[in-house]
């Protein structure tokens, strides 16, 4: 693949022939061992949300490949990105998440401040002086910013600041207010698959067809837009498609009723939705009935969040119907993926699952717009080591899921030359153009 993006346009990329040399990227261990080599030491990626890391002495470990950070709030409330290895013989200061008031290593007791400062060697006398100061011990940092609360680390101190990196994803994603949303929620788990056919999952909307059959009641998935913007991309339903059956169904779109209940369900299920606006939905069936004609159901559930939102002391009234059901969807590079939705939305990351090249670990941050001075709920942990073990995904991520496994195996084929991008995969040959380009500096 030579071509390369233009920032603000759609690049719209389409494969002569099968792209040689990407099914590797998904099976090869060697190919994984270059990501950590050039790409993850490298890159702009998101290690943990503040509320993580609220009070001063919180800390949370940040895994990646075979790299260990550690995020901590400082006594004087900075947040600091420090490298989690104990600079006497290589142990493993911390893991997990949790709140200490000192960095204790395990092994000799050697410490350090939160700030990575040095607190204290152990029989100090035993030791070369100059090797033991503690401008020769303090612990090696990585850059980190905070966006939209989330910690962004980048273990290469020469990189540019982050607000460069994100370019144009910065001021798009906060039009719909997720800058000042809080996380109530981080549920994880592992799936069969490597980290970059999770993420590819959710960078586009061309398996709609296939893999959600049944959204296709609620969702004309045709006419998609697809932008990219440097080494990110975005893509969002055409606005007024959501609440109308897809063009592929032709006459089979069922009544107003069928269409309803199917957004309502699969979307509360995925918690895109929040609980009190598919309650006040399914509550005013009746009313959606009676509509008239010209008013879609993607416009009557449009109203009942801003009713529902009003009640709750938010004011949405600024967001027009598309904002309020599906908003842009931003991928940024290389692993996250916002979905932009006024009022709440759901974010996610995919992390290679330690040095297995084919897991991943797939990690959704449930994310809600609270009324000034409202009570805010402490963030909930789920962690599962098989996504099956529970049901709380919702339909849509768990067809995902299943499928993903079976891509895995499938990219294995010697059958399978390469993948064929059109211009529903915009988003994804982007990802692996810009992929490249990390890979060969």
């Amino acid at each position: 693949m030579t071509a390369t993006a233009q920032p603000g346009t759609q690049r719209d990329y389409r494969s002569t022939g099968p792209e040689l040399g990407i099914r590797d990227r998904y099976t090869s261990a060697d190919f994984a061992r270059l990501e950590n080599e050039k790409l993850w030491p490298r890159v702009w990626q998101v290690a943990c949300r503040i509320e993580e890391v609220e009070n001063p002495g919180d800390f949370c470990e940040y895994q990646i490949g075979d790299q260990s950070i550690l995020i901590v709030r400082t006594e004087a409330g900075e947040i600091k990105a420090l490298h989690n290895v104990c600079q006497h013989r290589g142990m493993r200061l911390k893991d997990g998440r949790g709140s200490t008031r000192e960095i204790r290593c395990r092994s000799h007791s050697w410490c350090w401040n939160l700030d990575g400062s040095l607190k204290e060697v152990i029989d100090p006398q035993d030791f070369d002086r100059n090797a033991i100061s503690p401008q020769a011990l303090r612990l090696p940092e990585c850059k980190v910013e905070v966006w939209a609360g989330f910690v962004f680390i980048n273990m290469d101190q020469n990189a540019a600041p982050l607000h460069e990196f994100l370019g144009p994803v910065r001021e798009r994603v906060e039009h719909y207010g997720i800058h000042k949303m809080v996380c109530t929620r981080l549920r994880s788990a592992v799936v069969d698959c490597n980290w970059k056919l999770g993420h590819e999952a959710f960078i586009e909307t061309y398996h709609a067809v296939g893999t959600h059959p049944q959204a296709l009641r609620y969702l004309d998935d045709t006419g998609m837009i697809y932008e990219q913007h440097g080494d990110h991309g975005m893509h969002r339903i055409k606005p007024g498609n959501v609440g109308r059956p897809s063009a592929r169904l032709g006459d089979d779109v069922g009544d107003r009723k069928d269409i309803l209940l199917a957004l309502t369900a699969d979307l509360a299920e995925f918690d895109y939705y929040n609980e009190a606006d598919v309650e006040m939905a399914n509550a005013l069936l009746d009313t959606a009935m009676a509509l008239p004609e010209d008013v879609s159901m993607g416009t009557f559930f449009a109203d009942v969040r801003r009713q529902q939102a009003k009640a709750e002391g938010i004011d949405l009234s600024g967001f027009d119907d598309s904002e309020l059901l599906a908003g842009e969807l931003w991928n940024i590079f290389p692993n996250f993926t916002i979905p932009c939705n006024a009022g709440n939305a759901l974010i996610l990351r995919f992390t290679p699952n330690g040095l297995n090249h084919e897991q991943c670990i797939i990690d959704i941050y449930y994310m809600k717009l609270f009324a000034d001075g409202a009570e805010r709920p402490p963030m909930e942990f789920e962690f599962y080591e098989d996504w099956r073990d529970t049901k709380a995904w919702g339909t849509v991520a768990m067809q995902d899921f299943t499928n993903l496994p079976y891509w895995q195996r499938g990219v294995h084929s010697c059958g399978f030359r390469g993948p064929l991008w059109g211009r529903p995969d915009g988003n994804v040959s982007n990802l692996h153009r810009a992929l490249s380009e990390y890979l060969a500096k």
